[in-house]
Parts: C-alpha cells; structure tokens; sequence
C-alpha cells in the first residue's frame, strides 16, 4: 500500500501547524515514518476491527429476514402480496428520521458509549423479532430496529476520518464496508444451519432472528471496552505514537475533529452540490447490495431450489462481494483516479443486470448475481471514501457523511419494493431498477469529477485571499482553503 507509506517528506502542506506548536512538542523523532505506521496498524487492529465486525453482524441482522422468508415467515404470520416488501421496507423511515439525533448522542455521549449501546439495542430488537406473530408485530420491531442501526454507520464512518489521514480513508471506509459482504457470505450458511436446529421451542425463521441477535447483544456489550473516542484516548497507544498520529492529521486538517461543528458552515456544505452527487453512488449501490442481502436468498429459492441450499448459496455472490470491496481500495492507485475507478465498478452492475435480464438459465442468472455484487459492492467501497476523502473538517465530515448515509438508506428503501411476489420467479422489474441504478452511478460520478477538476483549477488559477483571517476562520474554510485539493 505504497499510497499509505508515511514519510516525512510526502505530507500535504500544513495550515494548522501554527495552532498546534504546543500540542506537537512531544512528538517523537520518526524520519522514515516507521513508527507512525506502526501506530496506525494498531489502530487497523483494534478500532476497524471492531466496528468491522460489528457491522458483520449489522448485515446479517439486515438479511435474516430474507432468511426467514425461505424458512416459512410469511406462511407461518399470515403475510400476503405485498407484506413482506412493506416489512422489509419499514425500517427505513424511522432509520432516516433517527439519524440525525443518533449523530448529536454520538457526539455528546461519545463513540465508545453510543456505538456499543445501540448495537446493544438493535440485538435485543432482533431477539425480539423471534416472538412476533403477525405483520404487525414485525412492523413494530422494524421501526424500531432502523432507529437503532440509524448511528452505527455514519458514527463509524466519523470515526474513520478522526482517527486517520485522508489518504487512509478510502482504503479504511473499503474495508469497513466489506463487511456487509461478509456478512453476505457468512449468514446464509449459519442461517442454513440454524434451520436444523429440531427444538420446538421456536421454529426454525425464529432461532435465526432469536440466536443472531443474541449474539449482537453480546458483542455489543465487548465493544464498549475495545473503542475509543479520539487516538489521545487510546488504550493501546503508547504516548509517543498518540503525539505522531496528532502532528500527522494536524497536517491533514483533520485535527478539526475535536472542534465543534461551524453551523454557518454546515449551510455552505448543504448547499454544495458536489455532496449530493458523490453520495448518490452510495444509493446507487445500496440497489445491488440489499438485492443481495435481503433478496439473492429468494431469488435462488424461485429458481428451485430448498430453503437451506438458497441459504447456503448465498455466501457465493456475497465472496463476489467482498472480493470486489477489497479490491476497490486500488482501484484509484491501478485506474488512476476515484472516477474511473468508479465506471469500473458500474459496468459490471450494468453487464449482470443485462445477463438477469435477457436469460432464465439457473447457472447464468446465479452467476449474474455474483458480478451484481462484484460491482455494486465495489462502488459501496468507493463512493463513501471518496466523499469523505474530501471533507477538509469535522463540519464537512459530519454533514456529508449523514448526507451519504441518508442516501444510502433511500437506496435501501427504494430496493425493498422492487422484488416483489407478483413478478417471481424472474423478477424483471427488480433487475431493470439494478439496471438504472449502474446506469445512474456513472452519470452522478462522471458529473462529480467534472465538479473536482473545476474546483482543483479554480485553487490552482484563482486562490482565495486568506492573509486577513484568524486561524480558527483558516480551519473553518475546511475544504476551500485554498491548500485543499480534492481527491479525484
């Protein structure tokens, strides 16, 4: 990962250095950068770890409704037509709505209190999802289960971009995306072979819901003692390496991450459409992902296949999945930019699209799936880390991530409705919407990188005058200083 190298001579030229003299005259000597990327390995280890497989369990929590549908759901609570669609899409209103004031807790009660609560919260709503007897009921649960997850994904993404440097985010927000592939590819087989559990306690779509829930409820309780708020607060950290990483996002513009959001900012942000546009990949993606998590299960059951073998056939496009997710940290290193890397992605959402489309051969169509979710998961890892590779500050970071999520979780409703009962086994509709879901990422990533160039010249050509401002209104331009350049 020679984009990640850490040398003292390849930082970006600093504008916060001034404001942060004193903080940084304990800062250890490290000429060849060793030892901070040692730090940040460390960081690898723990914090991404942990909101990694937190978000493991995020997705499968997600997915084992689709599980349990194979499994009997529907029959069993007496859903019909379009029940299962409006359950399945019910969660995103209330995670949309709650999002918002799950950010505030964030910030006031702090990543290390807020994210292990709810994960603490949305397992023990899972569990519950075990009792439900009717449509209602899971209507219930889902509703409350979005305004639980509504502050795991954006709390995790401002943590990425306050505990590493730009450079590192992309790569970083890759990685933490993966695990919804992951999860694709783990659950489906741990739901197979839930449903072979014989005590009759429960029936078999409800040991899913009682038994991956508990198991979140778990970890949420053991990540309270693994996270931490900011690298100062690190218990792994040793006091030199906390001094590195300090200096290394000053230089960054990161180090506004322990500054409260600029709300006049927060209006210029709102109004910069660039936001809008790098976040619709992530709602163009979330198309292809929720078809695989929720939908891929159902889909390969219409084909004939047993509920267990639907489930366990799962974990093939899911390793597409997290194949493609990983790999997309290079994409910008091997196709140059962020856009190309992106088209890259959308093509192969656009050509299985096409293949779900024009065919109705079992092995065809299931290996479409798999280059549905090598695409749609690879713009999942670039479409997040690009927008937040181009924040600048803590104002920028906490409005285009929950711009970026908002979005996302559009996507996620929008996909809810469009695999429905009455268009089994071939579903025509469902993959016509994948179909314009690729085609829109490319005109929306073709537009922001359009946006980025202009803006990257305009800096060259025609920087703003900043020698009449204090250094909090130097921070504060966040992405206009005219020092910021936007990733491409």
């Amino acid at each position: 990962m020679s984009d990640e190298k850490i040398q003292a001579d390849s930082v970006e030229p600093s504008f916060t250095a001034d404001s942060s003299k004193e903080a940084m005259s304990d800062v250890p000597a490290d000429p060849s950068g060793k030892k901070l990327r040692w730090a940040f390995r460390k960081v690898d280890v723990t914090l991404l770890f942990v909101v990694f497989i937190s978000n493991v369990l995020n997705s499968m929590d997600r997915a084992n409704l689709g599980m349990a549908k194979v499994a009997g759901l529907e029959k069993d609570t007496g859903m019909t037509g379009s029940d299962f669609n409006v359950v399945a899409s019910i969660m995103y209103p209330s995670y949309l709505v709650c999002m918002l004031p799950s950010n505030l807790a964030l910030r006031k009660f702090g990543a290390r209190f807020w994210l292990s609560f709810i994960t603490v919260i949305w397992g023990l709503i899972n569990m519950c999802m075990a009792f439900a007897k009717n449509r209602t009921d899971f209507i219930l649960c889902r509703l409350f289960l979005g305004a639980a997850e509504s502050g795991a994904t954006p709390g995790a993404l401002m943590l990425i971009t306050l505990w590493y440097p730009r450079k590192m985010v992309t790569s970083r927000v890759a990685l933490f995306y993966s695990a919804f592939a992951a999860g694709a590819i783990i659950g489906g087989p741990i739901a197979s072979g839930i449903m072979k559990i014989t005590n009759p306690r429960f029936k078999s779509w409800e040991w899913i819901f009682f038994i991956e829930g508990l198991v979140t409820a778990g970890f949420g309780l053991i990540m309270f003692f693994l996270l931490a708020d900011y690298p100062d607060k690190s218990w792994l950290l040793k006091k030199g390496e906390k001094a590195l990483m300090r200096q290394r996002m000053a230089e960054d513009q990161a180090e506004g991450g322990h500054r409260a959001v600029n709300m006049k900012r927060l209006w210029d942000h709102a109004r910069d459409p660039l936001v809008y546009f790098q976040a619709l990949i992530l709602f163009s993606a979330n198309f292809g992902v929720n078809t695989i998590l929720t939908f891929a299960t159902i889909i390969v059951n219409q084909l004939g296949y047993s509920p267990s073998a639907s489930q366990a056939m799962q974990a093939a496009p899911g390793i597409c999945g997290f194949i493609g997710i990983l790999l997309s940290r290079y994409y910008p290193k091997w196709l140059r930019n962020h856009f190309f890397s992106s088209i890259f992605c959308s093509t192969w959402v656009i050509v299985a699209s096409v293949i779900l489309l024009a065919t109705a051969n079992n092995g065809a169509r299931i290996f479409a799936l798999c280059l549905l979710s090598f695409g749609c998961f690879g713009n999942v890892g670039l479409g997040p880390g690009w927008l937040m590779s181009n924040v600048g500050g803590p104002t920028r970071a906490a409005f285009g991530g929950a711009i970026n999520v908002i979005l996302g979780g559009l996507g996620g409703l929008c996909t809810s409705y469009i695999y429905r009962n009455k268009d089994a086994p071939r579903y025509m509709f469902g993959h016509g919407m994948n179909l314009f879901a690729g085609l829109l990422s490319m005109v929306v990533a073709t537009i922001s990188y359009v946006i980025i160039l202009r803006r990257n010249k305009k800096k060259e050509t025609n920087p703003i005058d900043i020698s009449h401002m204090s250094e909090d209104e130097k921070i504060d331009l966040e992405s206009d200083h005219p020092n910021f350049r936007y990733v491409e």
